[in-house]
């Protein structure tokens, strides 16, 4: 499995919908990329604009890792960029 690091703009999705950046204290963002954390989902790629968006009425899907996941917040200790 593909463990190089996530990137700047990926957006992490943990189990409880929450979305978070790489980097954060709250994730190991290795475990996750590595598959040990698996109900983890990911955007690789994400804008701003996206993370910007993410609420209830706006939720971020998954596109790698756990795809059943959905962002529906934000990390408050996470930065806006």
């Amino acid at each position: 499995m593909d463990t190089s690091p996530f990137g700047p703009n990926a957006i992490l999705i943990s189990p409880s919908s929450m979305a978070h950046r790489p980097g954060c204290g709250h994730n190991d963002d290795g475990l996750i990329r590595s598959g040990e954390h698996r109900e983890w989902g990911w955007v690789p790629e994400a804008t701003s604009d996206q993370w910007l968006r993410i609420g209830e009425s706006l939720p971020l899907r998954a596109t790698h890792g756990d795809l059943s996941r959905s962002a529906v917040k934000r990390c408050k200790d996470c930065p806006d960029s």
